[in-house]
């Protein structure tokens, strides 16, 4: 057995990007960008009024209050010619550039319009509600990297930079497959002792999730012939395949030798790892394979430890993996596990801090415990017992 780091290691060193392709900007969202993004104008291109108000020059309104003559108004998009001279404002909307001669901008709560005149109720400061030219990003500075997810802000910069073609990574073909002569389809139900196939949903939305391109195929039989034809047509168009199931030491686990019979190398088949430990890592020319345990907790962890890193890295991601925080457990746990323990959590914000609730599940299977879990607990190999307001690495789902 090898460690959970090592496993990682091996897996993230031998998966490596597929490549990129150039897509529409509204195709984007979640995907990874696979070049560096300039911007390619300044922003904001001229001064620009943050508030509803009046433009004007803070010299004649250093003490209020102070009548003015106003001389027009400019609405965002519009352009005004006309200098702003002393006791003179401008009447401006949020977003419109300042005029020549002015220098602030008073918003429109402290004044009082008067006809052709206005009225600055309180005091007036040099550059106030004002953002200046090229304050927010300079034209050619750089504001996108290679390698990040792009998400709703990312769109809105690529959109205001002019990229309405993005080239991001290719996105991996995952098959998911459960094997199992004892599982039936969800729309079945089970007799005596089947069981609905669950896994293969799990592991296409948590697939899609990452930014796999996913097919869900056949439940496969506890055969040989049958897991060695499985896994020999899955490989055929697929980058990764995922199986549940058939990866422990019974008679009936048999995808590591199928894997074998059809000239796959096995990286790894057991990981020091709780839940989990029964993993399968194997390449046969251009597509891994993941062996996954068949309970379903364990398929959740493993694949979210193990699969996804692989996912983010073939789209070229830069930080493949869960983001990691600390969190203060909101209560004591006890893991008599010597494997590394990763334990279904419930993370919310206290005072601005996170804490983190550890779940009671009733073992791998546990799958509708796991349902509340929106991150998994990391208990080190050698700890077995965790205070409560200890503060622990939480991995957020």
């Amino acid at each position: 057995m090898i460690t959970v780091d090592q496993a990682l290691s091996i897996v993230l060193g031998q998966v490596q990007p597929l490549g990129s392709e150039t897509v529409a900007l509204q195709d984007t969202f979640g995907r990874v960008l696979s070049e560096d993004i300039f911007a390619d104008i300044d922003l904001p291109p001229f001064d620009r009024a943050r508030m509803d108000g009046y433009a004007l020059r803070a010299a004649d309104a250093r003490s209020a209050p102070v009548t003015l003559r106003v001389i027009g108004e400019i609405a965002a998009g519009a352009q005004f010619e006309q200098p702003v001279n002393p006791g003179e404002a401008v009447k401006i909307f949020t977003g419109a550039p300042v005029p020549a001669g002015a220098d602030a901008v008073q918003k429109v709560e402290v004044t009082r319009a008067n006809g052709r005149t206005v009225e600055i109720l309180e005091p007036v400061k040099p550059g106030q509600f004002i953002t200046p030219h090229a304050s927010e990003v300079g034209s050619g500075e750089k504001v996108g990297a290679a390698g990040e997810e792009i998400g709703p802000a990312e769109m809105a910069v690529l959109a205001s930079f002019g990229y309405a073609w993005v080239r991001v990574g290719r996105r991996p073909r995952v098959a998911v497959m459960s094997t199992g002569s004892e599982l039936v389809d969800v729309s079945s139900r089970p007799s005596g002792p089947q069981i609905r196939n669950s896994n293969s949903y799990t592991l296409a939305a948590y697939s899609k999730r990452a930014g796999a391109l996913v097919d869900i195929l056949e439940t496969v039989e506890d055969t040989a012939d049958a897991t060695r034809n499985a896994l020999t047509d899955a490989a055929n168009d697929h980058d990764i395949v995922i199986t549940s199931g058939g990866v422990s030491m019974g008679d009936y686990d048999l995808v590591k030798g199928a894997l074998k019979d059809i000239g796959a190398e096995i990286y790894f088949d057991k990981v020091i790892i709780r839940p989990g430990k029964p993993i399968v890592f194997a390449r046969r020319n251009g597509t891994f394979f993941f062996g996954l345990p068949g309970n379903p907790v364990s398929t959740s962890v493993t694949f979210n430890v193990f699969v996804r890193p692989a996912i983010r890295k073939m789209q070229g991601a830069t930080s493949p993996c869960l983001q990691t925080v600390k969190a203060r457990l909101s209560g004591g746990l006890k893991d008599g596990s010597s494997r590394r323990s990763y334990l279904p959590g419930r993370v919310s914000i206290e005072d601005g801090k996170a804490v983190v609730e550890s779940l009671k599940w009733g073992g791998s299977s546990d799958l509708v415990a796991f349902v509340r879990a929106n991150a998994l607990i990391v208990v080190p190999e050698e700890e077995h017992e965790m205070a409560k307001d200890a503060l622990a690495d939480v991995i957020l789902l």
